[in-house]
């Protein structure tokens, strides 16, 4: 397993700092700050991505209301676009 050097001071007395508080050891304080940090960002992440999923769904509701009732599907502009083979027709 590799070495973890930490060459900033105030960043070392702080795991060292957070080992006294826990009464754990520094690798042991560190490993449980690093463990409760990534579930963190792994939440934030998932909630980000759901964010941006409404609102590319919103974007497309908008957009398919203002389309005429009687409108061609997107599956029927390609098929008059491309053939069967996925050429452009003539």
């Amino acid at each position: 397993m590799g070495a973890l050097n930490i060459k900033d001071k105030d960043v070392a007395d702080k795991a060292r700092k957070l080992a006294r508080l826990k009464g754990t050891s520094i690798t042991a304080a560190v490993e449980q700050a690093l463990d409760e940090s990534l579930k963190t960002a792994a939440h934030q992440a998932a909630l980000d991505r759901e964010a941006r999923e409404r609102r590319a769904d919103e974007i497309v509701a908008r957009f398919q209301s203002g389309l005429p009732k009687n409108a061609p599907s997107p599956h029927d502009v390609l098929a008059e676009m491309y053939d069967e083979r996925g050429l452009p027709r003539a």
